[in-house]
């Protein structure tokens, strides 16, 4: 059964189409009705039928209004237009829409409405099959892209050690090996947040809605030449490009999408993002290459050298081991034992190799997962995790969203600071520590002396030597040295006729008014000031 809606503003009207035929003998139902066009597109909505009967002429909604909007929504319906003989005009523009015939009130007679219902099934099975065909078209396409997808990261990148003949033959078929090429995208996420980077769920969405970017404007240039391959990285994408065109033309296209990509990450999300890609290569023969320079494009962005590093460099790309192993162990150890040198030389080691060696960036993942995993659980054991220092560094996240070389590093000297901070602060060590400082300061108070120089030769971080200093002498190591330099100078002021810029040279203040800012600070006047009522 057809079913059909009748749409009229007029009773008479809606009663007699009801009554003007045998609709069950045309195999059809009157399913509902509607007085103007606005109640009959919500029943639309509701009932869905396959066949309208709608007036032109119409409060809230006219028929041709209503006719756009179920077009819309709802291509397989067909309408049958109801008018009156002043209307003709209206109702051929009607037939533009999804109208298939009309019939005019004043001559509607059973035999005519019996002819347009003909008509409009027909014409229903007619969209319901170019409809049906169109889904099984999409479906189809779909299927077939991952198909591609899977095949592509079996054969490529070696998910299995003998790739499946299907895969390979459907990787010929399709014509995808043709000219071929990936492109890596990594993004950095550290920007955004200020100290903290988003956390997985919110990385998640941020990504999907980047993806649908991505997907855009690789369509714009590439058309339906391209796949991006879900190879669950959480921080990149991985574009495979086949092209078949002349290779200066693939050139141009890449270029074009390697510069607007990021600017357009850029400026929506202020995330940071790369693009990089392969050679072209060409047939199923050179996928190993393929896949071997992608994976050295990955390794070469997290050491920070992909700019510098040829093709047939990436291609014979080697790797060393960090040599690490059992680190986390000995971090522990040192931490329990409050031995701050042990942790000191432990982070050195560790920081050396990172820098120094070829390696991989699942190795240094690994290697802070462990530093992280053991440090925590020592601290834990000495009653001493401070979440509110700690927390920064053993976050999840933190280590989730590291993409290079470089920001492990920034890691390790945040672990190291952090540990030292903790470990050592209040402990008898500590207190050597800070006076060790101390006197180093006191020793150079007539150098340009600062907080970095005076760590180093302690041999513990910045951070450490703030907090045990400030610990042991109350005040901070920068109040204690300009006090003190000041206090030298007050009794150079009072026992020698020397000039404010003799001073301030001789305690190794850059110039005589920075000089005078910092005396006027402590002292509440200026040099000049003090030495004359010192010398009246």
């Amino acid at each position: 059964m057809y079913k059909v809606m009748i749409v009229d503003d007029e009773t008479i009207i809606l009663s007699g189409i009801k009554f003007l035929v045998d609709w069950e003998k045309n195999n059809c139902v009157v399913a509902a009705t509607a007085r103007n066009g606005q109640d009959a597109l919500e029943q639309i909505r509701r009932i869905q039928p396959d066949i309208v009967l709608a007036d032109i002429n119409m409060p809230v909604m006219d028929g041709i209004t209503l006719m756009k909007r179920v077009g819309e929504e709802f291509p397989h319906i067909v309408f049958i237009v109801l008018t009156n003989l002043e209307e003709f005009d209206l109702a051929r523009k009607a037939l533009q829409y999804q109208a298939v015939d009309y019939l005019v009130k004043s001559q509607l007679e059973g035999p005519l409405l019996e002819k347009a219902l003909e008509h409009a099934k027909a014409e229903r099975e007619k969209r319901g099959q170019l409809i049906e065909v169109k889904a099984a078209d999409y479906f189809e396409k779909k299927h077939r892209e991952e198909m591609v997808d899977q095949a592509l990261q079996e054969v490529l990148f070696f998910r299995s050690s003998s790739p499946d003949e299907a895969y390979k033959k459907l990787l010929q078929e399709s014509g995808v090996l043709s000219e071929y090429a990936f492109f890596y995208i990594p993004f950095d996420f550290t920007m955004l947040t200020g100290e903290q980077p988003p956390e997985k769920k919110e990385k998640a969405e941020l990504m999907e809605w980047i993806r649908e970017l991505a997907v855009k404007i690789a369509e714009n240039i590439f058309q339906n030449n391209y796949l991006f391959l879900d190879t669950g990285e959480v921080n990149s994408l991985v574009l495979f490009i086949h092209h078949g065109g002349a290779e200066e033309h693939w050139k141009k296209d890449a270029d074009i999408f390697a510069r607007k990509l990021p600017s357009t990450v850029q400026n929506i999300t202020q995330a940071e993002c790369h693009v990089y890609h392969t050679q072209i290569y060409e047939g199923y023969e050179d996928r190993k290459q393929c896949a071997v320079e992608y994976q050295s494009l990955q390794e070469l962005y997290y050491l920070g050298t992909v700019e510098e590093v040829g093709r047939e460099e990436r291609l014979k790309l080697g790797y060393e081991p960090l040599g690490l192993k059992g680190i986390g162990v000995q971090v522990y150890q040192e931490i329990v034992q409050r031995n701050l040198k042990g942790i000191q030389n432990i982070m050195d080691s560790a920081e050396a190799r990172i820098s120094n060696t070829v390696h991989q960036k699942s190795q240094a993942i690994w290697l802070l997962n462990e530093l992280n995993r053991e440090a925590s659980q020592a601290l834990a054991q000495l009653g001493i995790l401070e979440k509110t220092s700690y927390e920064k560094v053993s976050s999840v996240a933190v280590i989730e969203n590291i993409s290079t070389r470089k920001q492990v590093l920034e890691w390790l000297s945040m672990l190291r600071n952090t540990l030292t901070d903790v470990v050592g602060s209040g402990t008898a060590q500590g207190n050597l520590l800070a006076k060790k400082a101390h006197r180093y300061a006191l020793d150079h108070i007539e150098s340009h002396i600062g907080l970095q120089e005076t760590a180093a030769y302690v041999g513990v971080s910045v951070g450490y030597l703030s907090t045990i200093f400030k610990k042991e002498y109350g005040q901070s190591f920068m109040d204690f040295i300009n006090s003190t330099k000041i206090e030298y100078a007050c009794r150079l002021l009072e026992e020698k006729d020397m000039m404010i810029t003799e001073i301030a040279c001789r305690l190794g203040y850059e110039n005589a008014y920075y000089f005078s800012r910092v005396f006027r600070k402590y002292m509440h006047m200026s040099p000049t000031d003090y030495q004359k009522r010192m010398l009246s």
